[in-house]
């Protein structure tokens, strides 16, 4: 179950269950009034996915760390426009944090992939020599 048709049926399953609270000798008028308020307007109530930040939210200049393997450390990059820009590589972040990330050195190839808040972001790696990881990032200002 996805969380849009969890929180819209939750509103109908409250009401319901209002409805069977208040019983047969309940005023009609009050169980409306209490299902008014549930319900409200269509304009009340969001879409079920939260706002996307823009495509410029992330833009700035980070620190990716990682660990798990040998040679792995700390590399600074920039994001400008929902692209990384990075010694060695390159990527893409979407509007919603999704990072996918690739890059080379060391004789070796490395693909990425994580998630990015407004000021810090995780995930993991994969190198061509067979070694996984993780990372994390935080903004800098």
């Amino acid at each position: 179950m996805k969380l849009g048709e969890f929180t819209a049926g939750w509103a109908a399953r409250l009401a319901a269950l209002l409805v069977v609270a208040a019983g047969p000798a309940s005023d009609a008028r009050a169980t409306n009034l209490h299902l008014a308020f549930l319900s409200g307007s269509k304009d009340d109530h969001q879409t079920g996915a939260p706002p996307q930040p823009s495509p410029t939210a992330f833009d700035g200049r980070w620190i990716f760390t990682s660990a798990g393997c040998k040679n792995t450390g700390s590399l600074p990059a920039t994001i400008k426009l929902g692209r990384i820009i990075v010694r060695g590589g390159s990527g893409q972040v979407s509007p919603d944090g999704t990072l996918h990330s690739i890059g080379a050195g060391g004789g070796m190839t490395l693909t990425a992939e994580g998630h990015l808040d407004l000021e810090t972001g995780s995930g993991t790696f994969d190198r061509s020599d067979g070694c996984s990881g993780t990372w994390i990032a935080i903004k800098r200002h």
